[in-house]
């Protein structure tokens, strides 16, 4: 068996991470172990610079590179054959002995093979790699197979069974990133692109680094600030394109040009009417077998679309101009659609109309109405462009920019910063600048910009104005965590808005969370309840599900909180908001981490984390990752915890909706590493806040006992006691469950420390009764640690096992570390609970449980389990629990120490 570094099908690597891989491969095939590795990713992953960089790193060894051509696929022996010829062979057939011989003709030097291209590689090439390959054993050879993703498909049966040996180490390449391409770009051609417009680049061409260079290198003097709907194609491929549009009949080129002015992808019917072709099927069929067009669909719903928007605009910046507006002309009568109809007759207009400017501007305002932000900005920026005022298209402006910054946008709202700085000052200008700064998390900055805005509105008595800056009040309010504030803007908007308008909408969306954060939680469900009961579906729907989620979550009924937030993080920003959405997302991750789902907490804060730094809406970063956090710190992933804490971090200036995550977030660290000093450092800059307005309302914040249980560790028990008991007082009265039994758990500490422990003990019980029915499974678990230690340190040795345990079980199925290993050390200090058996009974372990715990103990995560055994997380935990029942463990840590003594013998 070949000792080799099987990759994981599925995983995708950077270009250095690649490199990385290849690097060890080489280490172990010097050491005489044969490897092959199969390199693949899409055209433009960077495949021949991870190769080329091998070879420049590769001195000690001889390396071959064979690069197989598409003209030669079918001629025997041609990727091969060449490089075999100097040591003679004979027919096709010896093609494979010829290679073994040639890969072993230096066994004290390590040999590399590259082909490259494998798509196009001979039959006979192939199998002779194959024959090679099923030989090799100690010697010091590495072959590196290199294919584009998209050509795996096209290979014989023989061949894709090859590249799915398991022997072989699979290395897929990603994408590279926005940012890297920028650096790249700045590096090689001394151009600055805006983030904004790299990611553009990244999505249009599919990541292809090279075609990224040509564009940027072919067009110095293109503005990147903002981008061009109709965006330059590659001289190469404009160059390609315009050959087969001269070879193509006329009336298949009349499709074309028909399909691309409809889009990439449009219905046949659509195209062949606007082409005023009456037999399409020959002129369709040229178009397929030239490459240029694709069909899909059957029975008269045949749609037509190009393999990629590159192509789409080659095909574009070729059609005449005239052409290309009598096109747009015809296209505006015959596409269904307003807003399709009203762009087609956009892109036929050669000067200003200010009646098509106002209806695209009357267009936006509806699009606006429904919280479809993303078309309704382009319909605001499709009409600045047509009116011939300079005051109205600064008008149009601010409000395309302001559609933008609504559907969560604003990293390309960003790159009009310019443009709006040069405006002069108004309401409408200042409360986007305030609007922009809400969301970057800039709170003196919103309350400086908001603030102006007001007082030229209410000075130039603009009530449509002013209806817009109350309802960003309210936002800024809500970010300020300043509940009655929030409910007096939320007044003064839902006065001045037109009812039923996203303004009045959003605004009774967080007046019924304000109302809940006050205290006045009956009254704020309402609100919320009869906003869903009037919007059945939409963008504006997503607000109070947002909303109506977080007051679930507050109010421990985290099922129906789950359901509300799942539905308000729809990603399909047609229908919604990308800021709601990255709301509902963070409260969900939290409520998965009350449920015990810590692995799917885990994915939707990654999926959060991707939107968020997509769009840089700075203000909810810290609330996103505060999960991640929490849950790396309690199951000792100690590398990630820094990096999501780092991910966290909130400044000076910033909101408190951004520092309170920020400050509870390091506090479970400190508290998960025992470190009570830690605790009182993170959370007493929290004290300074007003907490009467919703910072302390039962449910919304959790942190409180945290404090109190750190000033109790510290020996502050008056302190904890007058810190607590207005709490407690308050859970108790509003009949809050999960707080009153977090809060009488400290109160139960306090009574142990005190050393009265029969009081302790009945206050313990009391909080655990609180629990009963809620599915809060971890702070039960976190309480039952705590009542368990009071016990046993008050000497009460055989009680504190049943609390300890209970707690065990759970920490045990969440994986959490941490807990684990002190609810470890408590039972075994009881001197009565964790007896090992002398002997362990790997025979109890089914097939599966020993798989898992053979790769837990190499050190895989339960997310690698899953993808390598092709099952659940949870399926991969539910065995570890019954794994670690069965052997009488509990951490991680000791079934590694049991297993290399059982799977050794």
């Amino acid at each position: 068996m070949k000792n080799i570094n099987k990759g994981v099908v599925g995983v995708k690597l950077s270009q250095q991470e690649a490199q990385d891989t290849l690097a060890t491969l080489l280490r172990d095939a010097e050491q005489g172990r044969s490897a092959l590795a199969v390199l693949q990713g899409p055209q433009g992953s960077g495949k021949s610079t991870v190769i080329r960089r091998m070879h420049t790193r590769s001195r000690a060894a001889t390396v071959s590179m064979v690069t197989a051509s598409r003209w030669e696929a079918d001629e025997p022996a041609a990727a091969l054959g060449p490089l075999l010829e100097p040591i003679g062979i004979g027919a096709p057939a010896d093609l494979g002995p010829a290679l073994l011989h040639y890969l072993r003709a230096e066994p004290e030097r390590a040999r590399v093979l590259v082909i490259e291209n494998v798509q196009w590689v001979d039959a006979q090439s192939l199998a002779a790699v194959r024959y090679a390959w099923r030989r090799l054993r100690t010697e010091r050879v590495l072959i590196v197979l290199a294919i584009r993703d998209n050509d795996l498909a096209t290979l014989p049966p023989e061949a894709r069974e090859f590249l799915d040996d398991s022997e072989l180490t699979r290395i897929r390449l990603a994408l590279p990133t926005s940012a890297q391409i920028g650096e790249i770009v700045f590096t090689r051609l001394g151009i600055e692109l805006p983030a904004m417009a790299a990611e553009q680049l990244v999505e249009y061409t599919q990541g292809n680094l090279q075609t990224i260079l040509d564009i940027v290198q072919e067009n110095p003097e293109q503005s990147w600030e903002q981008w061009n709907r109709w965006p330059p194609a590659p001289r190469a491929l404009s160059l390609h394109i315009k050959r087969l549009l001269e070879e193509i009949e006329p009336q298949a080129r009349a499709i074309l040009e028909a399909a691309t002015i409809l889009g990439v992808q449009a219905r046949l019917d659509l195209i062949v009417r606007l082409a005023q072709v009456t037999e399409p099927l020959s002129p369709l069929q040229q178009l397929v077998d030239v490459s240029l067009v694709q069909t899909h669909g059957h029975s008269g719903m045949v749609r037509l679309g190009f393999e990629s928007q590159l192509t789409r605009m080659a095909v574009y910046h070729q059609i005449p101009l005239s052409t290309r507006i009598r096109l747009h002309t015809a296209a505006a009568k015959i596409v269904e659609g307003h807003g399709a109809m009203l762009g087609h007759r956009a892109d036929a207009s050669l000067l200003p109309d200010v009646g098509l400017s106002r209806a695209l501007a009357t267009y936006a305002v509806a699009q606006g109405q429904r919280g479809e932000w993303s078309s309704a900005a382009t319909a605001f920026f499709r009409a600045t462009h047509l009116t011939p005022n300079p005051q109205e298209r600064d008008s149009l402006l601010l409000k395309a920019v302001d559609a933008i910054v609504a559907a969560g946008e604003l990293r390309r709202a960003q790159t009009f910063s310019h443009q709006l700085a040069s405006l002069a000052s108004s309401p409408e200008r200042d409360v986007l600048s305030g609007y922009i700064a809400i969301l970057q998390g800039r709170a003196n900055t919103a309350n400086r910009w908001l603030t102006s805005a007001w007082q030229n509105a209410v000075q130039a008595q603009a009530s449509d104005a002013m209806a817009v800056i109350s309802q960003r009040r309210v936002l800024h309010s809500l970010c300020q965590l300043e509940g009655q504030k929030l409910l007096d803007w939320a007044e003064q908007s839902l006065d001045l808005a037109e009812v039923d308008s996203p303004l009045a909408i959003e605004s009774a969306a967080i007046q019924g969370l304000g109302l809940a954060m006050m205290g006045r939680r009956d009254e704020g469900e309402q609100v919320l309840l009869g906003l869903l009961a009037k919007l059945p579906t939409g963008a504006q729907r997503q607000r109070a599900e947002m909303s109506l989620g977080w007051v679930y979550l507050a109010s421990d009924r985290v099922e129906l909180a789950r359901h509300e937030l799942t539905a308000a993080s729809s990603t399909d920003f047609s229908e919604g908001s990308l800021r709601i959405a990255l709301w509902a997302k963070a409260w969900l991750a939290r409520a998965e981490f009350l449920m015990g789902d810590w692995d799917q907490a885990l994915e939707t804060v990654r999926a959060a984390q991707a939107l968020q730094e997509r769009s840089e809406i700075q203000v909810l970063r810290p609330l996103i990752q505060a999960t991640a956090v929490m849950i790396h710190a309690l199951r000792g992933n100690w590398e990630l915890v820094e990096v999501h804490l780092a991910k966290s971090w909130a400044k000076i200036g910033s909101y408190p909706v951004m520092e309170l995550p920020y400050r509870i977030a390091r506090a479970e660290v400190a508290r998960a590493q025992a470190n009570h000093e830690d605790v009182l450092l993170a959370l007493e800059p929290l004290l300074k806040l007003d907490r009467t307005q919703g910072i302390d309302e039962p449910g919304f914040w959790t942190w409180q006992d945290t404090y109190a249980g750190a000033l109790i560790r510290a020996e502050r028990l008056a302190e904890a006691e007058e810190f607590i008991r207005p709490l407690l007082d308050v859970s108790l009265a509003t009949g809050h469950h999960s707080s009153s039994a977090r809060y009488l758990s400290v109160k139960a500490m306090l009574s142990a420390a005190r050393g009265d422990i029969d009081g302790a003990r009945e206050i313990f019980e009391e909080a655990l009764r609180h629990l009963e029915g809620i599915g809060a499974a971890y702070y039960r678990a976190r309480i039952d640690l705590s009542y368990g230690q009071c016990l046993r340190r008050a000497g009460k040795r055989a009680e504190c096992v049943a609390p300890l345990t209970r707690a065990l079980a759970t920490f045990t199925h969440l994986d959490a570390t941490a807990y684990i290993e002190r609810c470890t050390r408590e039972l075994q200090a009881s001197g009565t609970g964790m007896s090992r058996r002398n002997v362990t009974d790997w025979s109890t372990l089914t097939a599966q449980e020993q798989t898992v715990a053979k790769l837990v103990c190499d050190g895989a995560s339960n997310r690698r389990v899953a993808e390598e055994l092709f099952i659940s997380t949870k399926t991969v935990q539910y065995h570890l629990t019954k794994i670690y029942a069965k052997l009488a463990v509990s951490t991680r840590t000791e079934l590694a120490a049991l297993t290399r003594e059982g799977f050794a013998e």
